[in-house]
């Protein structure tokens, strides 16, 4: 059995191609074990799964029964009330869905596989680089937009919001990485008033600052690693997402073009590095976009088995030796 560490891009509805890479991954001739798993959004969902023990065929099939259309929930008085919900939603609660059915889907989720608490993800490596504070099996990227801040769950939460993040829901971390702007309300995560200023920080989707960070898990101390780190990046190896395009015809879609260049420029010059690219399996997901909330079970087939395509041509040149040698060009 091959070791690994895994990094997963944020995509909204398109997280079935992250499963199919990552079956993939663990159904090749040497399955890998993931260590440690990171994520954004959608990732950050799909690597708690993998973080808390369930298979790849497991969270498989967890996607396939999942509706997505129930993430569009509406809450307050005017739910009922067609457009002025939408109004109320993005003038009142800075987003369209409440984002109550995901975080409760999350959280049973997890808890059907004893994890509720990041103390559930606590992960003693002593060969690691990481110190204590930050061996978890799990890492969630949130974007904190009161102070403009990128945090890492749960390394950040003692020193950026003054707290013990051993006693703190995990789904609460993953709520917040995939509120995706415009769309689900932000969260808002507990602080220490001492540290922040506040009682609580603003939280929305960790792609605005990262959504790709595939060098969390590299080593700092100089030794060699003892396993690679791989990543799985719903595009195409290029930072040119032309599948992507639209006319800027109005606001809204002048908006979610905006949300999208922002949520993929920080990564691109990175991922465009043939040290980052060639330990990256790309799933080229066109033409869903990921607020497509309305997905047919055909399409998270299709999306599934471009993610297992992807990531079989991945497996047919990588070579971690070949890769530590300083052979990018596999």
């Amino acid at each position: 059995m091959a070791d690994a560490d895994l990094v997963l891009e944020g995509g909204g509805v398109k997280g079935s191609g992250l499963v199919g890479a990552v079956t993939a991954l663990a159904n090749h001739s040497d399955p890998y074990n993931f260590h440690r798993v990171a994520g954004t959004s959608a990732g950050a969902i799909v690597a708690s799964f993998l973080a808390a023990g369930i298979s790849p065929a497991g969270v498989k099939d967890i996607m396939d029964q999942l509706d997505f259309s129930q993430f569009e929930d509406r809450a307050g008085l005017l739910k009922k009330v067609p457009l002025l919900d939408d109004v109320a939603g993005l003038l009142i609660h800075e987003g369209l869905f409440a984002g109550e059915f995901m975080h409760q889907w999350i959280s049973t989720t997890l808890a059907a596989h004893n994890v509720r608490t990041w103390g559930d993800l606590k992960d003693s490596d002593p060969g690691s680089s990481l110190p204590p504070e930050q061996q978890y099996r799990l890492v969630v990227i949130v974007s904190d937009v009161s102070r403009g801040l990128m945090l890492r769950l749960p390394w950040d939460f003692a020193t950026l919001l003054g707290v013990d993040p051993d006693s703190l829901p995990v789904a609460d971390s993953i709520r917040a990485s995939a509120s995706i702007p415009f769309f689900f309300r932000p969260w808002q995560m507990l602080a220490d008033s001492a540290v922040t200023g506040h009682d609580h920080i603003v939280c929305v989707d960790g792609g605005l600052l990262s959504n790709f960070p595939l060098s969390i898990f590299d080593r700092t101390d100089g030794k060699p690693a003892r396993w690679p780190t791989l990543g799985v990046k719903l595009a195409g190896p290029t930072s040119i997402r032309t599948e992507d395009w639209r006319p800027d015809s109005n606001n809204i879609e002048l908006a979610k073009s905006l949300l999208s260049t922002m949520m993929s420029a920080h990564d691109s010059a990175y991922v465009d590095n043939p040290q980052a690219s060639s330990r990256t399996i790309f799933v080229d997901t066109s033409p869903y976009q990921a607020t497509d909330f309305h997905l047919a079970a055909s399409d998270k087939s299709t999306l599934f088995t471009k993610g297992l395509g992807s990531g079989n041509k991945f497996l047919g040149t990588w070579d971690w030796q070949k890769w530590q040698a300083g052979n990018y060009t596999m």
